[in-house]
């Protein structure tokens, strides 16, 4: 039984993952089509980015390898676009993880549910943050993940300009998200709402007990 308690965890992760990336592609037509309604939403993104980028380049103040990932985070690294993705995974994490969970017969208590809903988004941002600043410490993977995310990005946008025929200004809405968006930046964003769900999940099996499960439920241990 604990191979399905684990297999439910991974069913779960990539349900948020590709729950929060479909949120991220609607955020994405949203701000194309609506690029003037939506201009303060996407100042206050742009300022939130710089921000971040600012207080990890005070942390690190005197660390020559701190100054080089900051700089790193700080030309390569659209944080506009990661800042735009948290709602995202917060929406996925909490309307797609907590009945999820439940519905396929996990032992966690509704608060233990919401916990871990609760705790997937910092830890998905902590993990994103930590792979956007450090990549240079394994340039080769990090290639690797780029290539992928951007082979996904490129999927996405294909389907959606193959639709052109049934959606209107889908042709139109491609060719813009392919100038003006770093596409990989959500697709790793959303593979690391799926790590962070999953690794989460798994910790909190380990430091809490069960309740007593339903007949047929897949248990956590």
């Amino acid at each position: 039984m604990a191979v399905l308690a684990w297999l439910r965890r991974l069913i779960v992760s990539i349900g948020i993952g590709g729950t929060s990336y479909a949120i991220m592609l609607g955020i994405m037509v949203l701000s194309v089509v609506y690029d003037r309604e939506l201009e303060p939403i996407i100042a206050v993104a742009f300022d939130t980015g710089r921000s971040i980028v600012g207080a990890f380049d005070s942390l690190v103040s005197g660390s020559h390898w701190g100054q080089v990932a900051v700089n790193h985070l700080r030309e390569r690294v659209n944080m506009t676009h990661v800042v735009l993705s948290i709602p995202a995974v917060v929406i996925a994490a909490i309307v797609v993880g907590i009945p999820f969970n439940w519905l396929l017969g996990g032992t966690r208590t509704a608060a233990q549910r919401i916990a871990i809903a609760l705790v997937s988004v910092p830890a998905t941002v902590g993990l994103a943050v930590v792979l956007f600043t450090f990549n240079a410490l394994i340039p080769d993977a990090y290639a690797g993940l780029l290539r992928f995310a951007d082979w996904i990005w490129q999927a996405s946008l294909n389907w959606l300009s193959a639709s052109g025929d049934t959606i209107l200004g889908a042709r139109k809405l491609t060719n813009a998200a392919r100038q003006g968006f770093s596409g990989h930046h959500y697709v790793i964003m959303a593979l690391c709402s799926m790590l962070a769900a999953f690794l989460v999940n798994a910790l909190f099996a380990f430091a809490t007990s069960p309740r007593p499960t339903k007949p047929g439920a897949f248990h956590d241990f």
